[in-house]
């Protein structure tokens, strides 16, 4: 099982605080079954090499046996737009592939920018992965925004708590209005240090395996492999969501 968004890296912005904290949450996800997590420490528009940092960690599970890889990765705001197309951009995309880039978009970012910004970062062969949409108030006041996104090309990454209902009622409903129009691709923990001990990509999978059947997870859990290996994610075709579908309580 593989993690593409989790503050798991030392000395990052809600990272643990030193090596046994480390150690702790490494352990608690290999007992959950994870065997690969995308480190995504933030990322303002200033490139940070976290090479060292994740060469590092990775020593101190290799000799502390426990069976897990960090890769590295950054969540990227989106409102620095014009630093995401520097020569280090390579820097920015997950497992510094390239290929497919964490986007964080702003709670007051306007639809017209970052359609821009989506459209530059695919010209220069760029997915954007939009970090939880389902928790953005862009989307779930107009899910066409989501829809025509996804539509260009953008792969959509939904939190582990919405789907158990951790993030409330009204982003869990969303996520699965997502799921449900083909505007989904992958789940991701986002586990840091203060929720480590609740690990809920594991629980995350189980609840949508019970609501659609082992074949959406089998998708969900493939495009995590292959968005870290730069791979084609596989989509369904999307479908427009009605306004008012989002409304209500789940």
């Amino acid at each position: 099982m593989i993690d593409v968004n989790t503050c798991i890296l030392p000395q990052m912005k809600d990272g643990p605080r030193n090596k046994d904290e480390f150690l702790e949450m490494a352990n608690i996800l290999v007992k959950e079954g994870v065997t690969k997590v995308v480190v995504t420490p933030w990322c303002d528009g200033q490139v940070f090499d976290w090479s060292a940092n994740v060469n590092l960690a990775n020593d101190w599970l290799q000799t502390s046996s426990l069976s897990l890889t960090i890769l590295p990765g950054q969540k990227v705001i989106a409102s620095n737009h014009r630093n995401l197309f520097s020569q280090d951009f390579y820097r920015m995309t997950i497992n510094e592939s390239g290929k497919y880039m964490l986007l964080h978009v702003p709670e007051d970012m306007g639809i017209e920018v970052l359609e821009t910004i989506a459209y530059e970062l695919q010209l220069k062969g760029i997915v954007p992965v939009l970090n939880e949409p389902e928790c953005h108030p862009l989307f779930l006041d107009n899910p066409a925004h989501l829809y025509k996104l996804v539509k260009n090309g953008a792969v959509v990454q939904l939190s582990a708590q919405s789907i158990l209902g951790g993030n409330g009622s009204k982003f869990k409903k969303a996520a699965y209005q997502f799921i449900d129009h083909g505007l989904a691709h992958v789940i991701a923990s986002g586990v840091n240090r203060e929720n480590y001990q609740q690990y809920g990509l594991q629980k995350a999978y189980s609840a949508v395996s019970k609501k659609y059947g082992n074949s959406k997870i089998y998708h969900f859990m493939e495009n995590a492999e292959a968005i870290t290996n730069g791979n084609a994610v596989y989509k369904t075709e999307p479908e427009r969501i009605k306004k008012q579908k989002l409304l209500g309580i789940f």
